[in-house]
């Protein structure tokens, strides 16, 4: 009996000893977890005025805006990166709820990746981008275009990169959204 109390002491004090080193170590863990990234195309804009270069959306837009919303609602998203454009802005922002939207530039790509790589390694990321700009993107992490083209009309693309700690890049495309699905 004794022996077996020694041994549940030992186990105990074991397992004391590991959480709390995981806990100093938070920091460290998080570095070596997977950075996720979805990657949407703006909404639905409005096309009416061929002479305006930075339109809003259109009802069917702030809709799919907002199943955007729905579609990310049980995945925590640590940041939002938006192009600053009042299309990309307003489609990101049902989602972000209040929680600041960072800008970026629209063909930057690779800026944008060593941003999102370098201050939320281990995070969840959701991006805003266009038509032309959204593959790549995808291809400036790392990871082949899922899909050849995405047309002028395309509005319901989304990818989901898993970015592991090493680099090695997986992508997820679907579709989401009630329209054009």
């Amino acid at each position: 009996m004794g022996r077996f109390l020694l041994l549940f002491i030992f186990l105990v004090e074991a397992v004391i000893k590991l959480m709390g080193t995981n806990q100093a170590n938070g920091n460290a863990i998080s570095k070596n977890a997977e950075t996720v990234i979805y990657l949407v195309r703006h909404a639905e804009k409005v096309t009416s005025n061929p002479n305006d270069e930075n339109p809003g959306l259109t009802e069917a837009g702030m809709e799919r805006a907002e199943d955007l919303k729905q579609y990310l609602r049980d995945v925590e998203v640590d940041a939002f990166f938006s192009t600053p454009y009042k299309r990309n802005q307003l489609t990101i922002k049902p989602t972000a709820a209040g929680k600041p939207i960072q800008f970026y530039e629209p063909h930057d790509y690779t800026g944008l990746r060593d941003r999102i790589l370098k201050d939320f390694q281990g995070k969840t990321v959701l991006i805003v981008g266009h038509s032309n700009s959204l593959l790549p993107i995808v291809e400036a992490f790392g990871a082949k275009k899922p899909v050849a083209l995405i047309g002028e009309n395309d509005y319901d693309n989304i990818f989901k990169l898993e970015v592991s700690a090493r680099g090695k890049v997986r992508v997820q495309p679907k579709k989401y959204g009630k329209l054009n699905v």
